[in-house]
């Protein structure tokens, strides 16, 4: 099945929480996993997949529409 996702959809995450000075730690608490699982999925360690893209999107209520192709 082909990805939804843009390739690049892991940097355009890290590069909206920084921009808009969010915490990973906030975000992390707001969907109800740990920091390190959400670092984990930031930063290749752990899926970035649809599901985890519009659950983020949610969180800060903004929408999944940058991560989509």
């Amino acid at each position: 099945m082909a990805s939804v996702l843009k390739d690049n959809a892991r940097k355009l995450a890290k590069q909206y929480l920084r921009e808009h000075g969010i915490k990973q730690s906030w975000l992390a608490d707001k969907l109800g996993i740990s920091e390190p699982t959400l670092s984990g999925r930031l930063n290749g360690r752990y899926k970035f997949d649809a599901d985890f893209a519009m659950a983020f999107s949610k969180a800060l209520g903004i929408s999944p529409d940058i991560f989509l192709k």
